[in-house]
């Protein structure tokens, strides 16, 4: 689990994967708290660990966005048309396509928790729930109650809420970049679900999903 990236105190960890709402919680808990560090170092593996989840359709699909980002600041004034550009990747699937780049954001479950699924469940203390968890306060509290080192939910939760972004943000009707970009993102989905050369893909993230789906009807689901 070497390269398991997460936040955590010594007793209590909580995955920071690309597309899992990373940024948000490395950004928020580290440094703002001394007992709370970022880290992918299996020796100081607590004894804790919560596995934040994402959907994979739409995590890949997200992160296919993320990649487009950087595409567009090397190709802006060439390219300006995104289905262009999502075709001519397309067409570059089994090279370096920001649809399969194994350490890009659109991984097919190359980086974070997918990598040691197996090791995770079989290990005691394992958790796993849903990036939607991450506004509720009934998450939160139960991380408290697995962690009493955990700083106090009074101290900071207001922050957060005013901190989180992405998904979990400001309404789209007043975020015209969110609303811009879940435009996009729904041209990928469009593409993913009609497009035959993504089917290979479609298969890996279904599989991926069908993993998900089945720790939800486990008790290592909170």
């Amino acid at each position: 689990m070497d390269s398991l990236n997460r936040i955590q105190t010594k007793n209590l960890a909580i995955t920071a994967a690309p597309k899992t709402a990373s940024t948000n919680l490395v950004e928020f808990f580290v440094g703002r708290f001394d007992n709370i560090i970022e880290t992918n170092n299996n020796r100081t593996m607590p004894n804790i660990i919560i596995v934040i989840t994402r959907n994979e359709r739409e995590r890949w699909c997200s992160g296919v966005i993320q990649n487009l980002d950087v595409l567009f600041l090397e190709h802006e004034s060439k390219y300006s048309n995104v289905s262009y550009i999502l075709d001519n990747e397309a067409n570059r699937l089994g090279q370096k396509s920001i649809f399969t780049y194994s350490k890009s954001h659109a991984h097919l479950g190359t980086l974070g928790y997918l990598t040691c699924i197996t090791e995770l469940v079989l290990k005691d203390n394992t958790y796993f729930t849903d990036i939607s968890s991450l506004p509720k306060k009934s998450f939160w509290e139960k991380v408290c109650e697995l962690d009493n080192t955990w700083p106090n939910l009074n101290e900071w939760w207001d922050d957060w809420n005013n901190f989180r972004n992405g998904d979990h943000g400001p309404p789209v009707s007043v975020n015209p970049e969110q609303n811009k970009r879940k435009k996009l993102v729904s041209i990928v989905k469009d593409m993913l679900n009609n497009d035959t050369r993504l089917d290979f893909i479609s298969t890996i993230l279904d599989n991926n999903q069908e993993t998900i789906n089945h720790l939800k009807k486990t008790d290592k689901w909170i």
